[in-house]
């Protein structure tokens, strides 16, 4: 079982001030991997931030931080915020995402079974009487209208709209709401099902619109998505499928709404897919994978901050799914553009290997491992590279975001991989690692992750012959 810090509102407040600015320094890319989209709706999604996990206090800032400084229009959360839906918890979770208030980045939440449960009950009250949903609604009414009762969020790509009068004092539990080419559609599984959850939904089920129940809700919100040519996507907390290679935590069973016995999670699939969703985002997991069902992708983004499962023969890193990231998603006219998932790196956190002196004509290849910033619960050092395609279930496993680029083509020019990154130089990046030895001379290799960057010099000595370019 994972120790739980407990913090006061006060202390947190203080330990919280002081890690900010540590967050927003850590990162030494001037430009970071992957780039910032210069058109279209770009946004950040993540889950599981547990912020009074052991590490949670380390990583979620700098989830917080390093997405904050990538200016996305907004942020999604598939949840749980903390362990327990304490005061002192949700508090202490929304002062740390005051840095998008900050920076006028709107932020918007899904319900987990954290959050709908008092100390002690380890997230699992919700399943029988739906939890305790109170602070939540309390704490979070002050946020703009669709996730909360102020003033909605008034910004370039965002539809306008008010705050119905039918709408109830209280955040919301299941909301929708547009941002340029997407349609953003909320659901709360967070009491292991849907159905256990329509009874204690804010605002009450039926709505005001006449929709009985959140699957209603979709459809009928997914059909205005179609109707405008826009995505529709999914948020929410648990999701329908564990693609881990083993689920030894937190159960035995996969991880999933009823922890796999709930014929809801081939339901919500077969509505999803009968409702043309685009995608859906997911947390409950701690880790990173990806899945789909009937085209539909799936993208569990549990890494923000609670301790990742790992359990008896288990390990982290790259070939297991067990690892601290976020996702980055780019949307360009009516389709997925990009979809990135970056590492939590620490400061100066990413280490090189390599040969340092290369002779020219001949191929270096260099492998770079990212730290995550863990103290007391699991080690993660996670190889920046793709999954092995031995690994169990590589299919679902994301790849890390990096890239390789040379200070000068002339002396160490890129290999191309076979599924190089679009978004390269071609004359000076690639995701390969591989780089041959050109003309003589010395060249700065530089591999970047997120905001994390580390270099190393690499010389290059005169071969049997000297290409005719150098």
């Amino acid at each position: 079982m994972m120790h739980r810090r407990p913090y006061s509102a006060l202390a947190l407040a203080a330990l919280l001030s002081l890690l900010l600015p540590a967050a927003a320094s850590a990162a030494r890319a001037k430009d970071p991997w992957p780039p910032i989209p210069k058109r279209g709706l770009f946004f950040a999604h993540y889950g599981e931030e547990h912020l009074d996990d052991d590490d949670g206090i380390r990583i979620l800032p700098r989830v917080v931080g390093d997405t904050a400084r990538y200016r996305p229009d907004l942020v999604t959360m598939s949840a749980d915020k903390a362990s327990d839906n304490s005061v002192e918890n949700l508090s202490g979770w929304k002062q740390l995402m005051s840095r998008y208030d900050r920076g006028r980045i709107p932020y918007y939440a899904a319900v987990g079974n954290h959050d709908r449960s008092p100390a002690g009950t380890q997230g699992i009250g919700s399943i029988f009487d739906g939890g305790a949903i109170e602070n939540y609604l309390a704490i979070f009414a002050d946020r703009p209208y669709p996730f909360g009762d102020a003033a909605p969020v008034q910004a370039p790509g965002f539809a306008p709209t008010e705050r119905p009068a039918s709408d109830p004092a209280g955040a919301s539990t299941h909301y929708a709401l547009e941002a340029g080419p997407a349609r953003f559609i909320f659901l709360d599984n967070s009491c292991f099902s849907f159905i256990n959850c329509d009874p204690y939904q804010n605002p009450p089920l039926p709505d005001a619109a006449g929709n009985p129940s959140q699957y209603e809700f979709m459809r009928s919100q997914a059909l205005l998505a179609n109707r405008s040519n826009q995505l529709a996507f999914v948020v929410m907390h648990m999701p329908t499928q564990d693609p881990r290679p083993g689920h030894t935590q937190p159960t035995t069973s996969p991880h999933t709404m009823g922890e796999g016995s709930s014929p809801e999670n081939a339901s919500f699939e077969d509505a999803a897919f009968a409702s043309g969703i685009d995608g859906v985002f997911t947390g409950h997991v701690k880790g990173q994978w990806t899945y789909s069902s009937q085209n539909v992708g799936y993208f569990t983004d549990g890494g923000a901050g609670g301790e990742v499962y790992v359990g008896p023969g288990e390990e982290t890193g790259v070939d297991s799914g067990y690892w601290h990231g976020y996702r980055l998603v780019s949307v360009r006219g009516n389709r997925i553009r990009t979809t990135d998932t970056v590492p939590v790196v620490s400061d100066e956190g990413i280490s090189i290997e390599g040969p340092v002196s290369l002779t020219a004509g001949s191929i270096g290849e260099f492998s770079a491992t990212a730290h995550q910033p863990t103290e007391e619960g699991p080690e993660v050092e996670l190889a920046l590279r793709d999954p092995s395609e031995d690994a169990p279930n590589a299919d679902n496993l994301p790849t890390p975001a990096r890239i390789w680029t040379t200070s000068d083509r002339r002396v160490l020019t890129p290999i191309v991989a076979e599924k190089d990154d679009f978004r390269r130089d071609e004359r000076t990046q690639t995701v390969s690692g591989r780089f041959r030895a050109a003309c003589p001379g010395t060249a700065r290799l530089t591999i970047t992750s997120g905001w994390e960057r580390r270099s190393m010099r690499v010389s290059v000595a005169p071969g049997a012959e000297v290409p005719d370019r150098c």
